[in-house]
């Protein structure tokens, strides 16, 4: 019997390690979480500038850096989003509190509770680099959740 509990336990675990690894297509897999790719859906949630509201503005994240989200317009509302000083990217609602960029380098989500706090986290595509040695690190998608807001 003992046998049998310690095969199953060692399976379950070596399923848990192999479902953590980073597969080719980028898929990130966020424990907890409900991100797990950067997608366009393939319908968009429409959001009112007005629904928008709230979630206008900067939120740090568990890296350092701030995300930023902004729109312009009222009907129909172009959102925007842009981690620090980088590129700002056009974001649509895939959801009631949940966003990706147009061009696929972003996805966020955002929850706002009732007591005021934040959760969430953030998906960002991270571009190949070359490091001094000459090596050269993929292109990656990181994870960060939000710390505050």
């Amino acid at each position: 019997m003992k046998t049998w509990i310690l095969a199953g336990t060692l399976g379950v675990c070596a399923l848990l390690a192999n479902a953590q690894t980073l597969p080719d297509s980028q898929t990130v897999v966020v424990p907890g979480g409900r991100l797990h790719t950067i997608e366009l859906p393939a319908h968009k949630h429409f959001m009112s500038a007005e629904r928008f509201a709230p979630f206008r503005g900067g939120y740090e994240l568990s890296n350092g850096q701030v995300l930023y989200l902004r729109n312009a317009g009222t009907i129909g509302a172009m959102m925007y989003a842009r981690i620090d000083d980088q590129e700002e990217h056009r974001i649509i609602a895939t959801g009631s509190d949940s966003f990706v960029a147009l061009d696929q380098q972003l996805a966020m989500r955002i929850d706002l509770r009732d007591d005021g706090s934040v959760g969430g986290e953030v998906l960002m595509r991270v571009p190949a680099e070359k490091l001094a040695s000459g090596e050269i690190v993929p292109a990656r998608v990181q994870s960060m959740s939000l710390a505050s807001r």
